[in-house]
């Protein structure tokens, strides 16, 4: 995989050989996907660089990549129970990237048979990660919400009626929408000029679909034109949000998610004593 991954890379890439130098390792790593639901999930590439690699090089490196999220790790940090991490798209630093970090995890423990027991992000969050029967959980402080009137600021962006919007924060935040009648959001149609324009937070569009306890369910989709993705295809920080509000609602710890991207995404979870564990 780390052959593939870079030729692939090198291929597709024009970065000047001092760049490259940096470079230890390089890995394409899945995570989120899932046959049974013919749901691809999503790619993080990994980068293991030594010492000297600059941001204004992490983001040249990752605007010539095809993953959604590109991921920093420093060499010298992978076998410490704490180690850095930084998550990059083609056009700006991600603040949070559940996807990228867990991708990261099991990238090291495939490789190098070790995980650390934290991810710090370079705003300072701790990224706990937990070993289950032989695979990584991303553990996560759940965020909650409030229920606000968001209706100005999403007026027009979908092309179905909103019944309620919760929010984490006001500006560079969360907001979740539920729609009136039930969706496919597969159909669901967004403006996504007008979301960038007229609203601060990166937008889950929501579907709960059963509350049943042994079989709960909910779909999906995550907007963040504002910060350089019109739509992410595997959203793992996004069930820090969505777990406390499916929670607040119907009292499930619980539920199967699936992000209806366009590739599609299957993620599960726990919540409990307000940490949400990702798989």
């Amino acid at each position: 995989m780390q052959a593939k991954a870079k030729r692939t890379f090198l291929s597709q890439c024009r970065l000047k050989q001092p760049m490259l130098r940096y470079i230890k390792h390089l890995y394409s790593v899945p995570v989120f996907s899932s046959s049974r639901f013919n749901l691809a999930g999503s790619r993080a590439l990994i980068v293991i660089y030594k010492q000297g690699l600059s941001t204004r090089v992490m983001q040249n490196i990752a605007a010539n990549s095809q993953h959604p999220a590109t991921v920093f790790l420093n060499e010298s940090e992978i076998s410490r129970h704490v180690c850095n991490i930084r998550w990059f798209n083609q056009t700006s630093e991600i603040k949070r990237c559940g996807h990228g970090t867990l991708a990261a995890a099991n990238c090291l423990l495939a490789h190098f048979s070790f995980c650390p027991l934290y991810f710090i992000s370079n705003d300072k969050e701790r990224f706990k990660m937990k070993r289950d029967k032989g695979r990584v959980q991303l553990q996560l402080a759940a965020i909650n919400l409030r229920k606000v009137d968001e209706e100005n600021s999403l007026k027009g962006v979908f092309s179905h009626s909103i019944k309620a919007t919760y929010s984490t924060a006001h500006k560079s935040g969360y907001t979740v929408v539920l729609f009136k009648h039930i969706v496919d959001l597969k159909q669901l149609e967004v403006d996504f000029t007008r979301l960038a324009n007229m609203h601060n937070n990166a937008v889950i569009a929501l579907q709960i679909h059963s509350i049943d306890k042994n079989n709960a369910c909910a779909h999906f989709r995550y907007f963040a034109p504002q910060f350089g993705v019109n739509e992410d295809s595997a959203t793992g920080s996004a069930v820090s949000v969505i777990a406390p509000l499916i929670f607040r609602l119907h009292g499930l710890n619980e539920a199967t998610l699936i992000q209806q991207s366009s590739k599609g995404a299957l993620l599960n979870y726990t919540f409990n004593s307000n940490q949400v564990v990702v798989s």
